[in-house]
């Protein structure tokens, strides 16, 4: 330990007398490329290449937890900072650290044979029953549908419809949300394409719907019946006064304490998903075959609830998604948000509720296609959770694109704004072509 401590303080006599700006331009890499999939046992082996020489610390976390640092002077140029192998599964991130104030710079992530990755939770044995009963209650009440016109702006008024939509679910908030679909759209010719939200209440486009998002989906591939769905059933175009009081009500709602199912808050969330799916359904457009969903973080949380709970859903398309594995505090990682056990402690009611809602349980039931963008060096959503529900699902075809660089909600830790746009535009491709080709 005296030893480490020297070395520091001779790291940081040599930062001192540079006077530069830690890790100007950092960029970090794999042998591997931009995917970072390793096999047990196979050496990784990661650089950094910066423009002049730096002192620096190599931070190394496993799993979400911290494991060790290793101290280097970085020479002008690209040099190796980590070569090692695993011989478990392990989800890797690298990072390097100013030796002044242990402040993070730049990171990269790996994984280790992620096939070998399991959910923190099993299967309740009433599951199933439990939806079923849900499910049996919110369609006993007769759906209440409200379709409000509204304009679509520019060019795209002449082609496409849009309704600012409502429905009816429970005791919940309702279905809200905006639809979109093609102008004079004969029956049966139309596919169903669902845009779940991520977390937030009030921040367009990801967590707002708007007419813009609607009539994109609706466009896309040959076209489509579109639902941009609020996640909260709160009310659309309001002004911003609105939305601000909503923001204070529902203010942390993902950290609400978890005490029994009919106060959890995703219990409304997931339903009106259903209720929704329910009525574009009844619609005289679908072409009876195609159902879509799409979302990041949150959005995947949607995603596999309703691919879960309703066989009609034959694509699922997510980024970066949310509550799958929320149970990874079990297995020995850290879990996926909302991360309740960390929160409310393994042995809290939660730990017996959250079950019902774990995207790995509801993926168990899911047999159509899936495609996954899955970020390396996301801590919300860490990867060995995304794929511990991958591996658990019986997709009829599945992929999973992983992202060396990527974290959670589009960063990307790459040094400058037009590497961290591409990096987003080629991931971005992956979901873009599934979306499209599916809806064509």
């Amino acid at each position: 330990m005296k030893r480490f401590f020297c070395f520091l303080a001779a790291l940081l006599a040599f930062y001192a007398a540079y006077g530069q700006s830690f890790l100007e331009d950092v960029y970090l890499s794999l042998d591997k490329g931009v995917e970072g999939i390793y096999a047990k046992g196979e050496t990784i082996r990661v650089f950094a290449e910066v423009k002049k020489e730096t002192p620096a610390l190599v931070k190394i976390y496993q799993n979400g937890k911290f494991k060790e640092v290793r101290e280097t002077i970085l020479p002008e140029g690209k040099t190796e900072v980590f070569s090692g192998s695993y011989d478990e599964s392990a989800a890797l991130m690298f990072r390097l650290a100013n030796p002044k104030d242990q402040k993070d710079s730049t990171t990269i992530g790996a994984i280790v044979a992620p096939e070998g990755f399991r959910p923190g939770f099993e299967e309740p044995k009433d599951y199933r029953a439990f939806w079923r009963k849900q499910l049996k209650t919110m369609r006993r009440e007769k759906m209440q549908v409200k379709l409000t016109p509204v304009p679509v702006p520019g060019e795209d008024g002449e082609k496409y419809e849009c309704y600012d939509l409502e429905i009816n679910c429970l005791s919940f908030r309702p279905v809200r949300g905006y639809l979109a679909l093609p102008r004079g759209a004969k029956p049966r010719s139309l596919p169903i394409a669902i845009f779940a939200h991520s977390a937030g209440v009030m921040t367009a486009p990801h967590t707002k719907a708007t007419v813009q998002k609607a009539v994109s989906l609706a466009k896309t591939g040959s076209g489509a019946i579109a639902l941009d769905i609020n996640a909260h059933g709160i009310l659309n175009g309001q002004d911003e006064a609105y939305y601000e009081a909503m923001e204070k009500e529902l203010h942390n709602y993902s950290s609400w304490p978890v005490t029994d199912h009919e106060s959890f808050y995703f219990r409304g969330m997931f339903l009106r998903l259903v209720r929704a799916l329910d009525y574009l359904c009844s619609r005289k457009e679908w072409d009876g075959k195609r159902v879509l969903v799409t979302g990041g973080s949150q959005g995947g949380a949607q995603s596999a609830a309703l691919a879960g709970l309703d066989r009609r859903v034959k694509m699922v398309v997510v980024d970066v998604p949310a509550m799958w594995d929320m149970g990874g505090i079990l297995a020995g990682r850290t879990s996926s948000w909302i991360k309740p056990l960390e929160r409310e402690g393994v042995d809290s009611p939660a730990a017996k509720i959250i079950p019902y809602y774990d995207a790995s349980n509801f993926m168990r039931h899911y047999k159509g296609d899936l495609v996954v963008n899955v970020g390396l060096i996301d801590l919300t959503c860490p990867p060995a959770s995304v794929w511990s529900v991958f591996n658990v699902c019986p997709a009829a075809s599945k992929t999973i694109h992983p992202c060396a660089w990527k974290g959670h909600s589009g960063k990307y830790s790459v040094p400058t704004a037009e590497g961290r746009s591409k990096m987003a535009g080629s991931m971005g491709v992956y979901l873009n072509d599934a979306i499209n080709s599916y809806l064509k």
